[in-house]
């Protein structure tokens, strides 16, 4: 588990130009479609979907990247690389990374506390 924290908030919002209105909402669907996704993964790594699982992966990458949960983007493209090479064999290790980050980042947002700070204007 990496010491970093699971999300940037000021990362994000400097991400959208500022606009908490827009971040909100875009945090929102994150968090709406993070189980699915997860789902979704499993499922192409277990039925070896090569272009669902990179898809799917490189998809989350660029959906962490711009909420500012860098350990969770990092995993996503350590697997879509992993795939996009067909190193299918190292999947399950790697969704494995996906799935504790993806764990951080649902702790991060299920604690109201990021809410406040994001209204508030202060640093989470």
């Amino acid at each position: 588990m990496s010491a970093e924290p699971a999300v940037d908030l000021d990362g994000a919002l400097r991400w959208v130009g500022g606009d908490r209105r827009l971040l909100l909402e875009l945090i929102g669907l994150f968090v709406e479609d993070l189980p699915g996704r997860l789902t979704g993964l499993k499922e192409a790594s277990a039925t070896r979907d090569v272009r669902q699982l990179e898809r799917l992966a490189h998809s989350l990458k660029a959906s962490a990247a711009i909420l500012g949960a860098g350990d969770l983007r990092g995993a996503a493209l350590a697997l879509e690389e992993a795939t996009r090479s067909r190193r299918l064999d190292a999947a399950p290790e790697l969704l494995a990374d996906v799935e504790r980050e993806v764990g951080r980042v649902s702790a991060f947002f299920d604690d109201p506390a990021w809410r406040a700070r994001l209204e508030g204007g202060a640093s989470a």
